[in-house]
């Protein structure tokens, strides 16, 4: 799929798949982020400041999970605003992830 979408496609469709790859990737930070978070605050061993720090791990994940999903709706609404052909939906994000993992574990 990407290769064809680099040979063949045009720049919105360039465009639409650079969010949805950075969607992804966002996502799987955040997810990351609140394991790591978890970790920490299982770890802490009752340590206030140790506590507070996997906190705000943890809550720093989840706000810039949102931040990232309302840019991509921005992005999404100022594109039907302005009539552009932005065709970006939660299949082809299902797409690009099958594809990575199947790239990354043929590796």
């Amino acid at each position: 799929m990407l290769r064809d979408l680099l040979e063949n496609g045009s720049v919105i469709d360039i465009f639409a798949t650079f969010i949805a790859l950075a969607l992804i990737a966002a996502s799987l930070l955040c997810l990351i982020f609140i394991i790591v978070g978890g970790i920490s605050f299982i770890l802490s061993a009752g340590n206030e400041e140790k506590i507070k720090k996997a906190m705000h791990t943890i809550r720093f994940a989840i706000i810039g999970l949102f931040v990232t999903f309302i840019a991509f709706f921005a992005v999404s609404w100022i594109a039907r605003l302005l009539d552009i052909p932005f065709q970006l939906n939660f299949s082809t994000i299902i797409q690009l992830m099958q594809e990575i993992f199947t790239s990354l574990s043929s590796s």
